[in-house]
């Protein structure tokens, strides 16, 4: 089979730029004390790196004293003498949507969520490290809503569920923990969702 030449779409798609060197100099001279931590704790992999970074802080906020350092099962645990988890989501604030994205989720997984044990977090983060506040909870309809959706999916398509921020306060009752000061939340709010209602006032621990 001989290459083809076509004109796609895919082709057009995207802005392509000149590389920022000075972006990629700073960059690289910053990230090289980080190197220094991954090789110190043997944590090489960076997205293993970078998540139980983000789910330990959650984790801690929450009052969990351990973390899970495997690929699978949940993220965190209240204690050694208590069976209660923590799946941590994590968000960019910049995002167009807050919410939780369950991605591969099976259903022993959703029938997890209907457990008493079995708590939910999502942490909305602007940048690499500044956490901004946490949404979480717990409630057996999540895990019903997982269920229903892993079982009603195309044969063969992945599974992949989504829950908002807005869904999360409102349909399940979830409490936001501010970080950052709370008034300085509530703002972030009101300049996200632009909305008069103001769910979110009454959902601050």
């Amino acid at each position: 089979m001989q290459f083809k030449n076509q004109d796609l779409p895919i082709f057009h798609k995207g802005q392509f730029e000149p590389v920022n060197r000075d972006f990629l100099k700073e960059t690289v001279v910053s990230i090289k004390p980080l190197l220094e931590i991954q090789k110190k704790y043997n944590k090489l992999d960076n997205d293993t790196f970078f998540n139980e970074f983000k789910d330990s802080l959650i984790a801690i906020h929450l009052g969990y004293e351990l973390i899970n350092t495997q690929k699978h099962g949940f993220d965190g645990k209240k204690s050694a003498d208590e069976n209660v988890f923590l799946e941590v989501k994590q968000v960019s604030f910049t995002s167009s949507s807050w919410g939780a994205t369950f991605n591969d989720t099976n259903e022993e997984k959703a029938e997890a969520f209907m457990d008493k044990k079995m708590w939910l977090a999502v942490g909305v983060w602007h940048g690499i490290s500044e956490l901004q506040f946490i949404v979480y909870g717990q409630n057996p309809l999540i895990g019903e809503y997982l269920l229903k959706r892993i079982r009603e999916r195309k044969e063969g398509s992945r599974s992949t569920q989504n829950i908002s921020v807005k869904d999360l306060v409102q349909k399940y009752h979830f409490k936001i923990k501010a970080i950052l000061p709370e008034n300085e939340i509530k703002t972030l709010f009101k300049l996200h969702y632009m909305d008069k209602t103001e769910w979110w006032q009454d959902a601050f621990e």
